[in-house]
């Protein structure tokens, strides 16, 4: 990796904090793990992958019954079905998995799964994602009705590749931008 990459990583854990969630770790009804674009060839991307091994990280540790992937086709296949295919693999049992696929933006992600979920009931959440996305997919799910936590994970990719994460922790804070002023609905 570059050496300026590696001059990245203090500034951008002190940009990137005030986007980090770091609730207390309770059960819930449900894991939400929020989509995140594939790769050209239709694979998750390295951001993917870490979410789906998160959620399924948690699912095993029995923190919820349900695990939830969501995400439809912003980019080119839809996301949710490819991370429930990987959840799958990693032995999560298909019939404790719920797929929203078609939501295109975080907001959409909380609105569309939040009428799936409340097909079973669900009145808790767990937002998983990258730490710099958690405090908005929370405030998005808790709009929703949902008393949602999320917890930032020290090992995330987000800390150990600068050079991915500059593009993420600037986007997310044009997204916030828009989300205070741009009703998507």
């Amino acid at each position: 990796m570059n050496p300026l990459f590696y001059m990245l990583k203090p500034p951008l854990r002190i940009v990137g904090y005030p986007l980090e969630v770091h609730d207390n770790e309770k059960q819930v009804d449900a894991i939400v793990v929020l989509g995140v674009p594939l790769r050209p060839d239709g694979e998750l991307s390295l951001a993917g992958r870490e979410r789906v091994d998160e959620g399924v990280r948690l699912y095993h540790q029995e923190v919820a019954p349900l695990l939830v992937f969501t995400g439809g086709a912003a980019h080119s296949a839809a996301e949710a079905p490819a991370m429930a295919a990987a959840a799958v693999r990693l032995s999560v049992p298909a019939s404790q998995i719920i797929v929203e696929d078609e939501s295109l933006t975080t907001a959409q992600n909380a609105f569309y799964t939040a009428r799936k979920l409340r097909e079973h009931d669900v009145r808790s959440v767990r937002v998983v994602s990258q730490p710099f996305h958690l405090r908005r997919g929370r405030r998005l799910f808790r709009q929703e009705g949902f008393d949602a936590q999320a917890v930032a994970w020290k090992e995330s990719v987000q800390y150990q590749r600068p050079d991915l994460a500059v593009r993420w922790v600037i986007r997310e804070y044009v997204a916030w931008a828009a989300h205070f002023t741009i009703p998507w609905h």
